[in-house]
């Protein structure tokens, strides 16, 4: 199966090199991860468009001669991603060798939180970019238990501890931080609640068409008798990273139930939900969110002032209303929001209005590639 990937991008490589005056590699895996496939979605389906606005692209599947035959090699961590446990070393003798023969070499990180950064690439790389970053990237000096933010302050604050406690690496060099860059976040792909199952048919036969952004956009004025949804997981391995989500179960025990539900279930009930509260997951952004705004409920989230992201949707008072992490207000929160719909209405219409402008909006390819070009070309 992954040499027909490979083969295919080699192909539709071949029929779009004309369009491009900047030649941009991507090694990749293929759509193996849902984070990993959000970042090669918008690269496939707007492939044209990055063309036609100078970015000639072609994706490989696996290195050789003519991988590093372009100006800008962009390394997707998911190649790499079951390397690591092997030790950091031969991974990052790759990278030099990359380097090596490469005029610009990028690090795309599609890991889900902020806080953990593969450190190690930072003195390698020419630019190192991520879904989401910390804004004070000066937090990036310093380790972070449970290789997170929201878990470090939940051990700090909670006294919550792992049995097998992990710490993010720690850039040593400030000057390193330089490199950092916003990528894009996961939330351009297709949440639809049939979303998944296209994306599985593109990995079995990966024909560009298949894959389309969704339509499928909710009012969020319609009839919503569910005044609050919350349904999420709990078995997501280390106490500090569940943490938060177990705290937010006791406190919604007896208002809503937050057991998960089958599939075209919960996207029924998302449809009905007034407010829909999306915990922080294995990262602070979660497919809960863009699943919201199709549905067009108003999303309820922990705060996340903290972050810097692409395309940046989450405003709070503006597309999304947000609690402390202490969840010290979170009862009024939920309370407020649910006795003056009218008033939050209008926040639920923005953020769909954000989320439909940046994946199916008039201009939604030319502002990709507009970034692209801003991050990896500038």
């Amino acid at each position: 199966m992954r040499a027909a990937y490979a083969r295919f991008c080699w192909l539709r490589g071949q029929f779009d090199s004309g369009f491009g005056v900047a030649r941009v590699h991507v090694l990749s895996p293929g759509f193996e991860t849902p984070n990993g496939g959000a970042f090669l979605f918008p690269l496939v389906v707007w492939h044209r468009a990055l063309a036609e606005g100078g970015i000639d692209l072609k994706i490989h599947a696996t290195i050789s001669d003519s991988l590093t035959d372009c100006d800008v090699l962009v390394i997707d961590s998911k190649f790499h991603r079951d390397r690591w446990k092997f030790g950091a070393e031969p991974v990052v003798k790759e990278f030099v060798e990359l380097k090596r023969r490469s005029s610009k070499l990028v690090y795309f990180d599609t890991t889900d939180s902020t806080g953990c950064l593969q450190a190690e690439l930072l003195p390698v790389v020419d630019l190192y970019c991520k879904n989401q970053i910390l804004r004070d990237r000066a937090e990036y000096m310093q380790p972070h238990y449970g290789q997170r933010i929201y878990a470090d302050y939940y051990y700090r604050t909670d006294g919550v501890e792992d049995t097998a406690p992990l710490y993010s690496n720690a850039v040593a060099d400030q000057t390193h931080l330089s490199k950092l860059r916003v990528g894009w976040n996961s939330g351009l792909a297709n949440y639809s609640a049939f979303g998944p199952y296209w994306t599985s048919l593109y990995r079995r036969l990966p024909l560009p068409p298949i894959l389309r952004f969704s339509r499928a956009f909710v009012s969020p004025g319609k009839d919503r008798p569910i005044a609050l949804q919350s349904r999420f997981g709990l078995g997501q391995g280390r106490e500090s990273v569940t943490h938060q989500r177990r705290r937010i179960a006791e406190r919604l025990a007896g208002r809503v139930p937050t057991d998960k539900l089958r599939r075209l279930a919960y996207f029924e009930e998302l449809t009905r939900s007034w407010a829909v509260l999306s915990p922080f997951g294995l990262g602070e952004i979660t497919l809960k969110d863009f699943e919201v705004f199709l549905t067009g409920g108003l999303l309820v989230k922990p705060s996340i002032d903290h972050v810097e992201t692409w395309p940046d949707l989450f405003q709070d008072g503006e597309t999304m209303i947000s609690f402390q992490w202490d969840l010290s207000d979170l009862a009024e929160v939920l309370d407020r929001i649910e006795a003056n719909r009218s008033r939050y209405l209008p926040l639920a219409i923005e953020g769909q209005r954000r989320y439909r402008d940046s994946t199916v909006g008039t201009g939604a390819a030319e502002r990709f590639c507009a970034h692209v070009k801003q991050v990896w070309l500038h």
